[in-house]
């Protein structure tokens, strides 16, 4: 089964960077396309139609929805991964649901069972909940927007949402939605807030267990005559729906369900099996939409779409120009290092050139003596955390690392972005062309002589003397903004480090230490702060009297950090906007081993994050509380490590010494959903992880190598050799920049073949 068609002619082959494969469907606001992440993943990109990219009024509307809607994340939510609001034909791309729409289940199997339209309404609630948390209102919920997965259903394309507290860019009697689940309000030109997605959830009930409209069907005008004016059509409703879709198609908003209660209300569903609330293809799902969800999600999609499955979909209204555009979640920031790593970094000298040798870069290919697990596949495998040992069970492959180029100056933690590699050379920061190893700039300013990372098309640095931010154009290399160190540092404190400083989305976020006075009974003091990077005007503070970990991650509107209080470490949860606290997680109970917090990572609505004891954690993003924690047998003496990476169904991390890294360390396989520990795979000194590139796992370490483990097979990892020393790696694609080992930054295209 496929739920993509073969391109056409005048089809794009690029949007930014996803190659395009197929086409996944269209609406009033544009066309969906199946595509390919440089990476190889799999990923969903909505183009703009062109008209409406001429548009400079919805121009406008569009960068400021993916703004707002940057911030919507839930399990029952797709993740979107990357927008351009300012192409020429602007897009946004999501991560791709292999799942089926819920009009062609219904359209080819018929009527749902009670049991199966609760569980569907209970995770369609949570969805909202994830939505309407934020402000943003989806006004277009429909069965061609709701994918069955496996775990449950996903809401998909937010292509008419408005954020609620922006009502007024809708234009006055615009009507943009599908017959049968647009509220009345929105049909007679009222405000259209949450509960108007609660009537579009009730409508989708009933047609779930009947397999027509609340409405009926015919022309879109009589469709919306009867919304406005009739009582919905409930004959064949189940007595055990009735109730709840009798309130949320309620003509006046005021008398419908809250979303918390519709949740309360129809999650206390129970599978086939006894089990309550568990989402599981034979648990909530007909029989044969199950047996359909299983064989779409095994069924690897293709390089070339070459088959086309009709998708029963429901007319999108449109009644005066489209107003909105799709929620959207940007990019995260580039990672940093733990706050132990950087503090460590500080302490030992800039390392010297120890190897005087041409640019021609050597590369071998050999196998290496480590062995990474089947578990990175998700098969089995000894699962009991060791070593593993034994021969290849796939085609082994060989990896290389073809030169390309090396440039005068290394590059300390360089960083790849927008054709250009960025980063320090002796206190002074440079960009260098990512295909030629030109330097395209040069910014020598002691106040920015540390690089903290590139985010929002800004070079970020700072100053370890003064605290002073800067933002620096990254194209021009010109300074954008300077904000300095008091403009966060509370009267009676003096600033004495950043522990982390990351932008994102118009805002620098500042982990901090400061100083008290003299004759205080404590040394110092923390606080997490954000500024406004246009004007550098503090948005909040908040004082944290006990040390404030150095790690911390800006996801879909919300601060992740940790902190070691009197009574353990907490991670918190604090929204990005406002800095209140969402929630605290007591992760430890002893303060004075309890360790820090010093990986985070957020992937599918939960947050796993790694301590300095050797802990791994996993906590729902939503509500705060425990999934699972992970303890690999590090002899207490190792710290989780960034990034952290998520593929499926797998966390991928590393792990090292605290106090040293040229000390041995780890990488580890842990399961996604249960924390089960799949695999640990010691390295010779201290690893860094890469993502994945062709179905590959990809990692350096600080003796110089850098290994691809297959994800797929479990076939041993493959090696070369970058540097005599650390690499200082960074990873783009295919493409690698390091530290060769001679003072210079070299680039090499990296290449899996098998053998």
């Amino acid at each position: 089964m496929q739920v993509f068609r073969p391109l056409e002619a005048g089809d794009p082959e690029r949007v930014g960077p996803y190659r395009i494969v197929g086409r996944l469907g269209s609406g009033g606001m544009g066309r969906v396309y199946l595509a390919r992440s440089p990476g190889g993943r799999a990923t969903a990109v909505k183009v703009v139609h062109e008209e409406l990219s001429d548009d400079a009024a919805f121009r406008k509307r569009f960068g400021r929805e993916v703004v707002a809607a940057r911030r919507v994340t839930g399990p029952f939510t797709a993740p979107v991964v990357d927008a351009d609001p300012d192409a020429d034909q602007p897009w946004l791309a999501t991560a791709h649901v292999p799942g089926v729409p819920l009009g062609t289940a219904v359209a080819t199997h018929g009527a749902w069972p009670e049991r199966s339209v609760r569980a569907l309404g209970s995770g369609l609630a949570e969805a909202l909940e994830a939505i309407h948390r934020v402000h943003v209102v989806h006004r277009d919920l429909k069965p061609s927007n709701v994918l069955l997965a496996p775990d449950g259903p996903r809401v998909i394309d937010f292509g008419i949402s408005v954020a609620a507290d922006d009502t007024k860019l809708t234009t006055t009697g615009a009507v943009v939605g599908s017959p049968g689940y647009l509220p009345p309000e929105q049909l007679v030109g009222r405000e259209v807030g949450p509960a108007g997605d609660v009537f579009a959830l009730g409508a989708l009930l009933v047609y779930a267990a009947t397999g027509t409209g609340a409405f009926g069907g015919g022309p879109a005008y009589a469709v919306n005559y009867r919304v406005v004016h009739e009582d919905p059509d409930l004959a064949g409703l189940p007595d055990g729906l009735a109730d709840v879709v009798v309130r949320c198609l309620a003509k006046d908003p005021g008398r419908r369900p809250g979303v918390p209660e519709l949740i309360e209300e129809l999650g206390r569903w129970e599978g086939t099996d006894g089990t309550r609330s568990t989402f599981t293809p034979v648990t909530w799902l007909p029989a044969p939409v199950a047996a359909d969800v299983t064989a779409l999600r095994a069924a690897p999609l293709p390089e070339e779409a070459t088959a086309t499955t009709a998708d029963a979909d429901l007319p999108t209204v449109t009644v005066a120009p489209p107003t909105a555009v799709a929620t959207a979640r940007l990019g995260a920031p580039n990672v940093r290092p733990s706050l132990a790593a950087r503090l460590r970094a500080v302490a030992r000298q800039r390392r010297a050139a120890v190897l005087a040798v041409s640019g021609t870069l050597v590369v071998l290919a050999v196998v290496a003596g480590l062995l990474l697990p089947r578990a990175f596949s998700g098969a089995s495998g000894g699962g009991d955390g060791t070593t593993s040992s034994g021969s290849p069970t796939a085609a082994a492959k060989q990896l290389a690392v073809r030169g390309q180029w090396s440039a005068e100056k290394d590059l300390w933690q360089p960083v790849a972005a927008d054709g250009k590699v960025v980063g320090e050379s002796d206190g002074v920061l440079h960009a260098v062309d990512a295909d030629s190893g030109d330097i395209v700039w040069t910014y020598d300013d002691p106040d920015a002589s540390s690089f903290e990372g590139v985010s929002d098309g800004l070079v970020i640095a700072s100053s370890s003397e003064n605290g002073t931010i800067q933002g620096i154009d990254l194209d021009r290399g010109k300074r954008v903004w300077s904000v300095p160190a008091k403009a966060h540092t509370a009267p009676g404190t003096s600033w004495h480090l950043h522990l982390r400083v990351v932008v994102a989305h118009g805002t620098v976020y500042v982990n901090a230490m400061y100083d008290l006075p003299e004759g205080a009974e404590r040394s110092g003091t923390y606080a997490v702060s954000a500024l406004d990077t246009a004007t550098g005007r503090l948005k909040w503070t908040r004082t944290v009297e006990h040390t404030l970990s150095g790690a911390l991650a800006v996801v879909d509107g919300v601060l992740y950090g940790g902190v070691k209080e009197a009574g353990g470490t907490y991670f918190h949860a604090w929204d990005a906007d406002s800095g209140d606290q969402l929630w605290r997680y007591h992760a430890s109970a002893s303060r004075h081993y309890a360790g820090e917090v010093t990986a985070i990572t957020v992937s599918d609505g939960t947050v796993y994050f790694g301590d300095s004891r050797g802990v791994l954690h996993a906590v729902d993003a939503r509500r705060g509380t425990k999934l699972w924690t992970c303890e690999p047998d590090t002899d207490g003496l190792e710290e989780w490590l960034e990034p952290l990476v998520v593929s499926d169904g797998v966390v991928y991390g590393g792990t090292g010494s605290p106090t040293s890294d040229y000390d041995s360390g780890a990488v580890h396989a842990v399961a996604a959903d249960s924390g089960r520990l799949l695999r640990t795979e010691h390295t010779e000194r201290e690893p860094e992880l890469h993502g994945l590139l062709d179905g590959s796992v990809l990692f350096s370490t600080k003796a110089g190598g850098l290994y691809a483990a297959d994800a797929r097979t479990g076939a041993p990892p493959v090696e070369t050799r970058l540097s005599s020393g650390d690499p200082d790696a960074t990873v783009d694609g295919d493409r690698v920049y390091f530290d060769g080992g001679d003072g210079r930054l070299h680039a090499g295209r990296i290449s899996l073949t098998s053998t």
